[in-house]
This record gives C-alpha cells, structure tokens and sequence, in this order.
C-alpha cells in the first residue's frame, strides 16, 4: 500500500497550493479532497488492471503451475480426486471409485482473485490522506490482505510427509530430494508507483486547480 498527503504545508510542493488554501480554505480542502480520490481511482484501476493482465509494466508474471488452483482447493477440502462409476456385469454392478491420475486447474492468472481486495479510502479532511493497496473491507479478509503480501515478496512452502501423499494422490508426484515448493514474487503495488509517481503530483495540481476554478465560479 502506499499513501498520498497534502496539507496546508506543501509536502507535495505543489505550486501555489498552499496559498489557496488559505485564501479559501473550505474551497480548497473541497478541491483536495477531490483530487486526492480522483487520483486514488485512477491508481486503484491501473493496480487492477496490472493483475489482470498478469503483471506490470516490464514485468510479466509467470503463469501459475496447472497444479496450483487444485493444491489450493485441496487444502479447503473440497477435491476429490475421484468420481463414482459402475463396474461389473448387468444384475452385479456395483458403484465403485475411479480415481484420476492426474488432476489439473485451468487457472492460470496469479493473483486474479486478490484483485477485489484493492481499493482506495479517502482518510477525513483533518489528514487529507488518500491510501490506496489492499485495503481490509467488507468482502476483504484479514487472510486476503496476508496472502497479498506473501505473493508481494514470493515465499516458500514446506513439503511435510501428509503433504507429499496429498500431492501424490492429486497426480502429482514430487521428488523426495524436492523439500519446498517455491512461489516467486509478483509484486504489483511498489511497480505501479514506481511507474506513476512522476505523473502523480501533476495529477493532484492539475485537478487541486480544475476543482478550485470550477467551485469558485458557482
């Protein structure tokens, strides 16, 4: 996550700011507020649209392993890698379990379900801050906010001996000499504002100035 300030003592050394601020200060904190959420959700949407396409700017994510959204429905539970089949002669049939030998996920986008969980929240006009990440919320769990930066910095899992037999009944044998499996960083927050902080104070000006005109001339 990161955050964007603005008060009365310039710290994004926006020209001019500070004086409209005191010359028409519930104008201009009208104004502030304005731009900072105008700009909050012109960076919310690029983050959510990084992820969508699998990564930012220069930067592509690998694809997640066909394995991974099976591990991960596995670990809830709800897998069975089996479906019921009848087996035997006509006035003998018994349903029996076929099991599958080998299960994979069509899902593919890392992070894709993660990215309801960005937002940005408009702090109130005493701090004038605008946050903008994953943000906890209706819908956003603590797990959410926790797995976001997990997949931010890329971690390790550690293969236990249930889990190897997990893997090797979801069709997915690993080799004994194999002791983690390994989730490399894809980091989409940082990157955004690397690539947007040259524009983003210029945005805040440019809009601090437009609202300001505009409310002036009502």
């Amino acid at each position: 996550m990161f955050e964007l300030y603005i008060d009365e003592r310039g710290e994004l050394a926006v020209e001019n700011m500070e004086t409209m601020l005191k010359a028409f200060p519930q104008l201009a904190e009208r104004a502030t507020a304005s731009a900072l959420k105008s700009e909050g959700f012109r960076l919310r949407n690029l983050i959510k649209t990084a992820i969508r396409a699998g990564g930012t700017a220069g930067n592509t994510w690998d694809k997640l392993n066909p394995h991974t959204g099976v591990l991960a429905r596995a670990k809830k539970g709800s897998v069975k890698n089996y479906k019921m089949a009848w087996k035997g002669k006509k006035g003998s049939k018994r349903r029996v379990r076929q099991y599958k030998d080998v299960m994979l996920s069509t899902r593919t986008a890392p992070l894709s379900k993660l990215s309801g969980a960005v937002r940005y929240e408009y702090d109130d006009p005493d701090t004038q801050m605008v946050s903008i990440g994953f943000i906890r919320g209706k819908g956003v769990s603590d797990g959410m906010l926790r797995l976001a930066g997990m997949h931010a910095k890329g971690f390790k899992t550690r293969i236990t001996p249930k889990m190897r037999k997990m893997l090797f009944a979801l069709g997915f044998p690993v080799k004994k000499s194999t002791t983690t499996l390994e989730s490399p960083a894809r980091p989409v927050i940082e990157p955004i504002f690397r690539q947007e902080e040259g524009d983003i104070m210029r945005n805040i000006e440019r809009k601090f100035f437009s609202n300001l005109e505009r409310y002036l001339e009502k």
